[in-house]
């Protein structure tokens, strides 16, 4: 029984430093195995940022990819949630909603730009999302984020191939386990609309009982451009 434990063990940790390479709208993005500490980043020039100026809708249209509606359902969700894009909510403000007429709104600013999402309803949100040409963002919070859940919460962005993007990660650890979870994100305009592109991978292991589980996927949607979003 122990040299079987001892075999899962290895198993484990073999797969826990595995790597791999994909393609991302186009863009190489090279894996490395959770327990690797070096940021997801990939290359990055100020030159090749795109302009994503614009009002959209917040409910996205299925273009490619895993034909789940839960990550990009909602634009803001997303954004608030796998992204971590936090900013002030204000006192007295009605939780999100997601409606047919939520709009997300980009406007460029010093550090990248400016997001607004407002739902239809009262609920809105202000938040950044910053072009740092492959650095990490030091307004991405840390630690405490997600309780029961204690987590480390780093993020990077960068331009490359007239596409941002923007790579999360997120290290937990709560009772006897442990894991990383990573987001890649790629944003470009499109047809008037803004697609974007992602892939996550999740990684959990056992820090007594030898297990070890990958999760992960790949999507594309588009995000149409809102009609009458200034009468909102």
């Amino acid at each position: 029984m122990n040299m079987i434990r001892l075999a899962a063990c290895g198993l484990a940790l073999a797969a826990l430093t595995a790597c791999g390479a994909s393609r991302l709208d186009g863009v190489p993005v090279a894996w490395t195995g959770f327990r690797d500490a070096r940021p997801m980043v990939l290359p990055s020039d100020p030159a090749q940022c795109p302009d994503l100026a614009g009002v959209y809708r917040a409910a996205g249209e299925y273009r490619a990819g895993d034909k789940d509606p839960q990550p990009l359902a909602d634009l803001y969700q997303f954004l608030a949630h796998s992204l971590d894009l936090h900013g002030p909510q204000g006192d007295g403000v009605p939780e999100w909603r997601p409606a047919p007429q939520a709009t997300v709104t980009f406007a460029p600013d010093p550090r990248g730009w400016r997001v607004q999402a407002r739902d239809g309803r009262g609920g809105r949100f202000s938040g950044q999302l910053p072009a740092l040409d492959g650095a990490q963002d030091g307004l991405a919070p840390r630690d405490e984020i997600r309780p029961p859940m204690p987590a480390e919460i780093r993020r990077y962005a960068g331009c490359t191939q007239g596409r941002l993007w923007v790579s999360v990660r997120y290290d937990w650890r709560q009772h006897e386990s442990m894991g990383v979870l990573r987001h890649v994100a790629l944003f470009r305009r499109d047809a008037g609309g803004l697609l974007v592109s992602v892939q996550r991978e999740s990684d959990s292991i056992g820090m007594l009982l030898p297990w070890y589980s990958n999760d992960g996927g790949s999507f594309q949607y588009w995000f149409a451009p809102a009609a009458g979003a200034d009468a909102q």
